[in-house]
């Protein structure tokens, strides 16, 4: 039994070496964007697994695997669990916005859009007006939106003999 519970002590050090690289390389790469902080954030892992190989003094393959299995799955999981939250907070974001920006030369692709469509969409339109200015607009509008320059290939669009490039963003709340 005690032999057990040593083990157990030995899987629960590389099970929190996982999750403590998740946290060390948040605190350590603040700044640096992938791929560079993946490479890095694997760097820590790989530092801090060895180390803690090297304070157990157990060197036996089938423990090495187990303790990098174990460390490995945590920073896996908690990874994932964040960019998962990640992409929902971007998804459910409270915040959209649209805006568009008079170009002054013609385009190689646009879509040409008339009057009558533009009417169906009153954000558009009302980007369209205030070129050069982005404004807060409800979802369903900003999802229409979104759907019909879809539709259209391209969101840079022709309106009459005017070229507009339309931006539609969201804030992560």
């Amino acid at each position: 039994m005690k032999n057990l519970n040593k083990r157990v002590k030995k899987y629960a050090m590389f099970f929190f070496i996982g999750i403590s690289t998740f946290y060390l390389s948040g605190y350590i790469l603040r700044g640096i964007h992938a791929p560079r902080s993946i490479h890095l954030m694997l760097l820590i892992y790989w530092t801090l697994f060895a180390t803690g190989v090297l304070v157990i003094r157990d060197f036996s393959p089938s423990f090495i695997l187990k303790g990098f299995a174990i460390s490995f799955g945590a920073l896996f999981l908690i990874s994932a669990g964040f960019f998962v939250l990640g992409a929902y907070n971007h998804m459910n974001s409270a915040e959209y916005w649209i805006g568009a920006e008079k170009l002054g030369t013609v385009p190689e692709k646009y879509a040409v859009v008339t009057e009558s469509e533009i009417v169906e969409y009153p954000a558009l339109k009302r980007a369209l007006k205030t070129a050069g200015q982005d404004f807060r607009i409800d979802s369903t509008e900003w999802k229409q939106v979104e759907e019909f320059l879809h539709l259209k290939e391209s969101n840079v669009i022709k309106v009459g003999e005017d070229y507009y490039q339309v931006h539609l963003s969201m804030s992560v709340a």
